[in-house]
């Protein structure tokens, strides 16, 4: 049985994780240049698979999935008006702190005693472990910019 409060931090986390692939595909296409950036674009499909992953969890408990990103949107339209000002790689240093704002709350969510043990087993198992991975990737990718 899913509580409210898992209800709601999952579908808070469903929320970020729109906005994560919205964000990611405006800095693709922005800096891309008709290139492929494998490390951008492996993130971006990290993120759509936790949609994924969210949307099969709140949906299998019999309730409805937010559908968009709501007010993250204007962290996605920030980015993409600020990335003009101010290049790639503080752009991608941004990028990096929605990651670690991601980890944040994805810990927060495991260790909220209010949270199913369902819905920590899937964080743990499948939404948290790539987000350090995507860390390393960004300043890889910021580390070759400069």
């Amino acid at each position: 049985m899913t509580t409210d409060q898992t209800f709601e931090t999952c579908n808070a986390l469903l929320i970020r994780e729109i906005a994560a692939v919205e964000t990611y595909s405006q800095v693709i296409d922005k800096f891309d240049n008709g290139t492929a950036d494998i490390a951008l674009e492996r993130i971006r499909a990290d993120h759509q698979e936790n949609v994924f992953e969210l949307r099969k969890f709140i949906s299998d408990s019999a309730l409805e999935p937010a559908s968009d990103s709501g007010t993250w949107t204007g962290f996605a339209e920030a980015l993409r008006e600020a990335d003009g000002l101010l290049g790639e790689s503080p752009v991608l240093k941004n990028l990096q702190a929605g990651e670690e704002l991601g980890i944040s709350q994805y810990e927060n969510a495991l260790a909220n005693a209010d949270v199913s043990e369902a819905a920590k087993a899937i964080i743990k198992r499948t939404l948290l472990p790539i987000l350090s991975d995507h860390l390393i990737d960004l300043q890889q990718r910021r580390d070759l910019g400069q």
